[in-house]
């Protein structure tokens, strides 16, 4: 499955939901960019086939799963992001997203919260896992 068009659809999806707006511009894979205020949102592919991350059971063909977190100003601003971004993203209905994919459901799992005495930010970890078949 082509992941580049999942991260296309995916960004922009988080870039035009209501309830993500803090987010806006501010999605990057592995690390943010030097200078960026928070919140912002970092992604890693952390599994594409072959392993359970989420569900029970094995992993489909065309299952890609996201780690991501969120960095707030304070625990309640990437909890609230987070709980934002699950409501969102986790259980989906199918949806076309291009490059003749359409993503079939989601699941969503292992949270985490760290905090950056160094740079004070505060972090909220997820995994999301996106079912994907050809049209």
């Amino acid at each position: 499955m082509d992941s580049i068009e999942l991260l296309k659809w995916f960004v922009a999806t988080v870039n035009a939901e209501g309830t993500l707006h803090e987010l806006k511009g501010k999605i990057f894979p592995d690390v943010a960019q030097e200078g960026t205020d928070n919140p912002c949102l970092v992604y890693q592919l952390v599994s594409s086939v072959g392993e359970p991350t989420v569900d029970e059971g094995p992993a489909r063909d065309g299952t890609l799963a996201y780690q991501i977190r969120i960095y707030g100003p304070s625990r309640k601003s990437a909890n609230g992001l987070r709980e934002a971004f699950r409501q969102k993203f986790e259980g989906m209905e199918p949806v076309a997203i291009g490059g003749g994919q359409i993503i079939e459901g989601s699941a969503w799992g292992e949270l985490a919260d760290t905090f950056d005495p160094g740079t004070k930010d505060y972090g909220a970890l997820g995994v999301i896992e996106f079912h994907l078949r050809k049209r």
